[in-house]
């Protein structure tokens, strides 16, 4: 069939027409706003914040006392475990009095020469030695042994607390070491006739801190991180190894 010219530009306006429709929907339909999401939709993240505590470890030997011998080297020695996660300082707090000196105690220049001196030496599970100090009469010294460090303080993001919790557990640093502590004992003048004086006691202590670490939900979304403590270097479950110092082989 043979359309007339007439037909023939009735239809080509017709096709015109429905490329401008076509093309005026896609430009609005791609100007036209997306809908919100939902709270449900977006990402809820988690802020981790820490606290500092600290605890005691006992030795295994708690005769804190040291006597003078007439012959041979006069010695304690203690070993103590720390298993902690998370750890973050271990310190040997040890205080001594030399309560021994006798009538050298009267005589005022003579007392300082009259009195015994305590070496304390500290050794971890390799036998490297990592600590010692030195005590003459009376003092105390505080020796510390070890640092940690701090896992990574990044926000989490989780659909729930709980999600939160177990993959902040995944960043935790597990923490094993034995020290050996060994106190020596070098007395003063006259002191090998002190036997019958008794012994001299010292005050010995082991402390470790570490970080409690905890989640703090934030708003869903929030991008801001606010008021965060530092954030440490570490990701992921690792071990936390001693590192080797010259010392007793």
């Amino acid at each position: 069939m043979t359309l007339k010219k007439s037909d023939k530009i009735i239809a080509i306006i017709g096709v015109v027409i429905l490329i401008v429709a076509a093309v005026g929907i896609y430009i609005y339909a791609g100007t036209e706003e997306e809908p919100e999401k939902s709270k449900e939709e977006e990402a809820t993240f988690f802020e981790i914040a820490y606290e500092e505590k600290t605890m005691t470890a006992l030795p295994d030997n708690q005769d804190y006392s040291i006597k003078p011998k007439l012959f041979g080297k006069s010695t304690y020695k203690g070993i103590v475990e720390i298993s902690q996660q998370n750890l973050k300082s271990v310190d040997v707090f040890v205080d001594y009095t030399d309560t021994k000196v006798g009538f050298l105690n009267i005589i005022g220049f003579l007392k300082f020469i009259g009195q015994d001196t305590i070496t304390i030496t500290i050794y971890d599970s390799q036998e490297n030695e990592i600590g010692s100090a030195k005590i003459k009469g009376d003092g105390n010294e505080t020796i510390h042994i070890m640092d940690g460090d701090m896992i990574s303080l990044e926000p989490i993001e989780a659909d729930n607390i709980n999600d939160a919790e177990l993959f902040l557990t995944e960043r935790y640093i597990d923490y094993f070491e034995t020290y050996t502590i060994h106190i020596s004992l070098k007395t003063g003048l006259m002191g090998k006739f002190r036997e019958i004086l008794g012994k001299d006691a010292f005050q010995l202590e082991v402390t470790y801190s570490y970080y409690d670490y905890y989640i703090m939900e934030r708003m869903p979304g929030n991008e801001t991180d606010g008021d965060l403590p530092p954030t440490g270097g570490n990701q992921g479950s690792q071990t936390w190894f001693p590192m080797g110092y010259p010392g007793m082989h």
